[in-house]
This record gives C-alpha cells, structure tokens and sequence, in this order.
C-alpha cells in the first residue's frame, strides 16, 4: 500500500518534466526535418528527398517529434491528476493535439520515409512531396492548434481555480488559447510551447518548494482539515 501511494507523487513529479521534454524534443525534432530553402521552388523539391542525408533528417526529425508528442500526453495526464475535476476533458484535448500531431509528422515524412525503409520509387516532379509538406504544416497548424488552444485554456482555468499556476500565467494561458485561431502565421503556435514550457518550470519550483497542490489538498495530507484535526489533538 505504501509503495503504491508513494509511487504516485513521483510519477505526478515525472510528469510535471515532461512539458520541458516534450518542448525540446518537438523543436528539436522539428528543425531536423530539413525543407527547400524555398519552399515554392517545385525544381528543388523533384530532387530534395533523392539525397539521403535530407531522407535521414527527416526521420530522425520524425521519431524525436513523436517522442515529443508522447512527452505531452503524459505531462498533460499530470496535469489532469494535479486538477481533479474537469481534468478530463483538458487531457482529451491534451490527447487531441497529440494525436494530430503525429499525423501531421507522418504525412510529413511518409515519401522520405518509403524511400529510406521500403525503397519505394520517388514520385516523378516536386508537387507531390511539396503538397505532403504543406498538408503536415496544415493539420499541424490548423487543427493541431486548435486542440491545443483548447488545451490550454482549460489548463488555465482549472489552474487558476485551483491556484496551481500563478494568475499572470494563467491569463497569459487564456491570451495563448485564443492566439491559436492564427496559428497558421505560426508565430502564436510558438506561444503554445512557450508556455508550456513556463507552466513545467513553474509546476516544478512550486514542487520543490512544496506548495500545496490540489492533489495534496484532496488527499487530505496538510489541507485544512488535517490542520483542524492536529489543533484540536
């Protein structure tokens, strides 16, 4: 019984560094994945994925994102445990984003890919693979960001009901949520990250320097019925 209780904060713990991993790996993966410097150039992407080095790229590009993506499904299942209640529906969009984006990732990277695994033939002119790469930035950019600015408002609300997060970000979370109905000109889709990046930094200090959460608070362990119950003994 003991091993089991304890091994839930730690986990709780884990997940709260997942929102980092999942940063550095789906940036990191996503500059791997290497594109015509211009992207419109239909001669350049005829013979782009016949260089091995760009087909090797992208796959690496391509497992580091997925990483990412499964970092994000855990961290955002954290967060759902730390919340309690409406956590639910937070993690199902959490999952949402996750699932898109791995889509996105696999149309992506799907010719180089076929190349590099099942030495399938390139398809003859550059439309093709060009129309794959816009079609990945697309789910990603469009659906993807709408399911995880509906992640992140959530977050922010439940954080802000809960106290998890400090009112500065969760405002900040609530500016980042609408931000990504534009996400196609990319720039506020690089706010999503950032702040789950913050919000992990955060969730950590607040860990370390043991604030209470609202897991701790339900669990009854320090919450004011405990205290009541230590004053009136």
């Amino acid at each position: 019984m003991s091993a089991t209780m304890g091994s839930g904060p730690r986990v709780s713990r884990v997940g709260t560094w997942m929102g980092i991993a999942f940063v550095v790996l789906f940036v990191a993966g996503f500059g791997a994945i290497p594109t015509p410097s211009n992207n419109k150039n239909t001669a350049q992407w005829a013979q782009w994925w016949n260089d091995s080095g760009h087909r090797a790229g992208a796959i690496v590009g391509a497992y580091l994102m997925v990483l990412g993506a499964l970092a994000f499904v855990w961290f955002a299942s954290s967060l759902r445990d730390q919340f309690g209640e409406g956590g639910r529906l937070m993690f199902t969009f959490g999952s949402m984003f996750a699932v898109i984006a791995v889509v996105s990732i696999m149309v992506r990277v799907s010719i180089p890919g076929a190349k590099q695994f099942g030495s399938t033939p390139l398809p003859a002119g550059g439309d093709l693979p060009r129309q794959f790469d816009q079609i990945g930035y697309a789910m990603l950019l469009v659906a993807g960001a709408l399911a995880a600015g509906l992640f992140v408002g959530m977050a922010s609300h439940l954080a802000r009901r809960s106290g998890a997060l400090p009112g500065w970000l969760t405002v900040a979370g609530y500016v980042v949520a609408v931000l990504q109905l534009a996400a196609s000109l990319f720039f506020p889709f690089l706010l999503f990250l950032l702040w789950v990046f913050v919000a992990s930094i955060v969730l950590m200090r607040r860990r370390r320097i043991g604030a209470p959460t609202t897991d701790t608070w339900s669990s009854g362990q320090g919450g004011p019925n405990q205290q009541i119950g230590d004053i009136a003994r």
